[in-house]
């Protein structure tokens, strides 16, 4: 059967064979909880996120992570250490969102310690130098000299250009740290699409040491292309990684975007693994979009080989478009766009019914590793957020003494109200046995609501989410319920770790799961209800996030 679909990059249409099979949000989850003792809260002397400068007069700017300034943004790109001893990032920004159909830039930010961000502005343009609209794609540092005819400081960018022959690959390079960027092959694509309607994108590009040549990753549709190249600009087809429902056991991921690849050293087993990680659209098949991973090695000619099969690195609907720094070879910084393309780009309305023109964010950055786990490995993840806590509130209610309404829930076992930005560490017990039946965290806006309900017997959890911000078809996908299976039931004490803001919600759960998604909502306060259905306890400790938009 053939289906068309609206691609996430621009508004052109491509054809695709939609298949069969679906592929349930129900993986078994590999991240786990990273939160700063409750009895340190509200007395760390860490720097607290600043936001970049912000004049988002629709509502949606966020205290406690990266807004874009203007327009709206999508999947970020290549996170480099600088000369200036930052770590510079850029990102996909459509500034004339709403206002034109133009396409996306590069936009550059740098930090210093993944908390405070600085705008360096627009570093790739479009509708320049020959390409049109810039997409995704990555940047190759020329310390080796793979480009001899460039300095070795030169910082080599590839990326995607929608034409109107197709999509195709472009080389750009910068000789400042990456703040402007020059056109190299005299402005023409290195690499062409066969077709227009060809799905081939998002060029992943790295330098393999033993073969002295350049490799990339290339999304084409249900698979990752594998090219090399000896000069950088002619490219020689290597093979490809398969994944569709042939080679995932009956499972599928839809669209295949974003390729990553990464290695990842296990001190416990003195193991390295790669790691190849992308993002897939495959909500046609019942899930939503992601990020996801697969461990695997790499055959001589650089073809990454599948061992175990995909898992979702982050299990909420909002982590996608995510980018990587290789950290140590223990560890690997990620950082992704909080948002979704099934109704990021939906009519979302301000507060006085206009429609928003302004709109996204940068999640927290995940700290991640690799350890294994029922004789398989598993990538886990930390979320990382050590910002400037104030004004924290601690306390603890049984459901023994707690309101029970008539559907058996003990109502009102926790209910405080406190501004949107807030880390929030939820301890659950139960007094006589392990913890029983459900609980559920409720969070509260005037214009929007997230419940998570914890099933402690089974295992399992269900994000459901409202808001009166979102109208039309994209308001039915955004309030549609995903439920998760993480394995952690039957256990006599819980902890969930919550990172709330005004427009987002990341849920550290036990055992190794973050689950992040967007609650579309103005409100800078919010309200944390939690019930429980048997006799359990809650310990809580909550604490503001000093609100930094500049």
């Amino acid at each position: 059967m053939l289906k068309t679909i609206k691609t996430k990059k621009n508004s052109t249409k491509y054809t695709l064979v939609a298949l069969v099979a679906g592929f349930a949000l129900l993986s078994v989850g590999s991240s786990y909880i990273h939160a700063r003792s409750a009895h340190n809260s509200s007395n760390s002397n860490l720097s607290n996120i600043a936001t970049n400068t912000n004049t988002n007069t629709d509502g949606f700017q966020q205290s406690n992570h990266y807004n874009t300034p203007k327009g709206f943004m999508n999947d970020i790109q290549t996170i480099f250490k600088g000369t200036d001893d930052y770590y510079h990032l850029y990102y996909l920004l459509n500034k004339n969102y709403k206002s034109s159909n133009d396409g996306t830039e590069w936009y550059h930010i740098r930090t210093k310690d993944w908390e405070h961000f600085e705008d360096l502005g627009v570093a790739i343009p479009k509708f320049v130098n020959g390409w049109s609209a810039v997409a995704s794609g990555s940047m190759y540092q020329n310390s080796n000299g793979f480009f001899r005819d460039l300095p070795k400081t030169a910082i080599i960018a590839y990326f995607t250009s929608y034409t109107e022959t197709g999509q195709h690959q472009y080389v750009a390079y910068s000789l400042d740290d990456g703040r402007t960027y020059h056109p190299y092959n005299h402005s023409q694509p290195v690499m062409k699409a066969k077709s227009k309607e060809q799905n081939f994108r998002d060029p992943h590009v790295w330098y393999n040491e033993s073969a002295k040549k350049l490799m990339m990753y290339l999304a084409e549709g249900d698979k990752v292309g594998v090219y090399s190249s000896t000069d950088g600009k002619k490219w020689e087809y290597q093979g490809a990684t398969m994944l569709n429902g042939s080679t995932l056991d009956g499972k599928d991921l839809g669209l295949i975007e974003c390729p990553n690849l990464k290695s990842f050293y296990d001190p416990q087993t003195k193991t390295t693994k790669h790691v190849l990680l992308f993002g897939a659209n495959g909500y046609q098949y019942g899930s939503t979009t992601g990020s996801y991973y697969m461990i695997g090695h790499l055959e001589a000619n650089g073809t990454f080989v599948a061992e175990q099969q995909p898992e979702r690195l982050d299990h909420g609907t909002d982590y996608y478009g995510a980018n990587y720094y290789q950290e140590s070879p223990t560890r690997v910084k990620s950082i992704g766009w909080m948002g979704n393309w099934e109704y990021s780009q939906g009519q979302i309305l301000k507060d006085d019914g206009q429609e928003a023109k302004h709109i996204g964010s940068m999640s927290s950055t995940h700290s991640l590793s690799i350890t294994q786990k029922d004789g398989k490995y598993v990538v886990r993840s930390r979320l990382i957020n050590n910002n400037t806590r104030t004004s924290g509130l601690r306390t603890k209610h049984s459901a023994r003494t707690s309101k029970t309404a008539p559907d058996g829930y003990h109502k009102e076992l926790l209910k405080v109200n406190r501004k949107a930005s807030q880390e929030i560490s939820l301890h659950f017990a139960n007094n006589t046995a392990n913890t029983k039946g459900h609980v559920r965290v409720f969070i509260n806006q005037n214009d929007s609501r997230v419940s998570v309900d914890l099933n402690t017997e089974t295992g399992t959890y269900e994000v459901k989410r409202n808001s009166s911000k979102i109208t039309g078809e994209a308001k039915n996908k955004y309030e549609k319920a995903y439920a998760v299976y993480n394995n952690w039931q039957n256990r006599q004490r819980y902890f969930v770790y919550l990172v709330a803001d005004k427009g987002s919600l990341e849920i550290a759960m036990p055992d190794g799961q973050i689950y992040s998604l967007m609650k579309l909502s103005s409100d800078p306060n919010m309200q944390v209800v939690v019930e429980s259905s048997t006799d359990n306890s809650v310990s809580a400790t909550l604490c503001d996030f000093q609100n930094n938009t500049r």
